[in-house]
């Protein structure tokens, strides 16, 4: 039998896992326990994990599977783009991330992660590479709030190919906002997706309804509290750069006043 040779390529590499999982696996298993229908039968069916998978392949069955690979397991995801010949997937691949990071809080989870570019091993069933290692250190030991920090190497790939394309000035407004800045660490501004979306009290009050929930929940547990006061906090700022000023730049929304003191209303 001949020996295959896996090839490393450059790939853009998002790793992220869903806080609080732990708990979510014993309440999965005791929901399909309930929902037994035939005695002693091994085969069980729980909502709450079907609702969970499925919100992950909605998010994911939109992407370009010439461009994009995906894996699941357990409350890990893995996200792989192939930006060499088309590098405006690394804006896609962040407003992805984007995308799962609020399909995901609309069901009541809250995802962290890491971004990284490198040299990967990218296939049906393989995913090896330093990005996947270095994604997942920043997750695990950088992260900390419900947030998906970015790796400066991606970063910087990310603004040479703005300076060096003849782009238009929407992916450069996406790059500004997109990624921002905490010290030494860079991290994804998952509340940008607003742009993409039709509904923009919609995508707001959702937001506001599932952080304010946890915060209310957590209320007496300080470690987990200060995490989701960290995404009120970055909620507040965004919606009033929104108001002040992205809002005005969508080519396609012209802003009523009416609209405007919606939005205002649902800051935390």
């Amino acid at each position: 039998m001949s020996q295959k040779d896996y090839i490393y390529q450059d790939r853009a590499v998002a790793f992220v896992d869903v806080l609080g999982f732990q708990e979510k696996l014993y309440e999965f298993e005791q929901d399909a326990a309930q929902t037994r229908n035939i005695e002693g039968s091994e085969f069980l069916i729980s909502e709450k994990v079907n609702e969970f998978i499925n919100t992950f392949k909605n998010v994911t069955s939109l992407l370009d599977t010439n461009n994009f690979r995906y894996y699941l397991f357990s409350d890990n995801i893995c996200i792989t783009a192939d930006y060499v010949e088309n590098p405006q997937l690394l804006i896609s691949l962040l407003f992805t991330i984007s995308e799962l990071f609020y399909s995901f809080a609309q069901k009541g989870y809250f995802l962290r992660g890491g971004i990284d570019v490198g040299k990967f091993i990218d296939e049906k069933e393989i995913a090896i590479g330093v990005p996947l290692a270095k994604a997942y250190l920043m997750e695990s030991k950088d992260a900390v709030y419900p947030r998906i920090l970015i790796s400066p190497r991606y970063r910087d790939l990310l603004n040479k190919y703005i300076i060096q394309t003849d782009i238009p000035n929407s992916i450069e407004l996406h790059n500004k906002q997109l990624i921002y800045e905490s010290c030494e660490l860079l991290y994804l501004n998952v509340f940008y997706n607003v742009v993409r979306k039709e509904d923009k009290f919609v995508f707001f009050e959702s937001f506001r309804n599932r952080i304010m929930q946890h915060l209310e929940f957590n209320a007496r547990k300080e470690k987990i509290f200060v995490k989701y006061l960290w995404l009120a906090e970055q909620y507040n700022l965004f919606l009033n750069t929104y108001l002040n000023d992205l809002i005005f730049r969508e080519d396609d929304l012209e802003p009523s006043s009416e609209l405007i003191g919606q939005l205002k209303s649902l800051k935390i």
